[in-house]
């Protein structure tokens, strides 16, 4: 496959195969047009309930991401520019949350640069 579950993580399983796709539409690895493995051959490669991945799947369809094709599956109908506007949205969400607690406890725009620096640097 080509991301990873993390079944010990805090983020839902269905959230992280949503993130998964997402990515794999950003890095190539899915295009328009390709069509999603069966929600059955999903489940058995990462080894969760099926209806975990239907949930992921139909999330997807609703934000625009895939769309059901009676007979062939779920299909990616976004691009990668419109997956990575997407994806900047939910990200800008994530840092408010961060930006705002960080704010709350004394740190300056600086420090926080600092951190996310490091830690981009550490992932490469």
């Amino acid at each position: 496959m080509w991301f990873n579950v993390d079944l010990r993580s805090r983020t839902p399983i269905y959230e992280q195969i949503k993130r998964g796709i997402r990515e794999a539409i950003l890095r190539g690895k899915l295009n328009e047009g390709d069509t999603l493995p069966s929600i059955r051959d999903m489940a058995s490669s990462i080894r969760v309930n099926p209806n975990t991945v239907a949930r992921a799947y139909r999330e997807l369809e609703m934000e625009g991401i895939v769309m059901a094709h009676q007979g062939v599956g779920y299909i990616v109908i976004k691009d990668k520019e419109g997956i990575k506007e997407f994806m900047l949205e939910d990200l800008k969400k994530d840092f408010r949350e961060i930006v705002s607690k960080s704010r709350r406890a004394g740190f300056s725009l600086d420090e926080i640069v600092e951190v996310i620096s490091k830690i981009w640097n550490e992932k490469k």
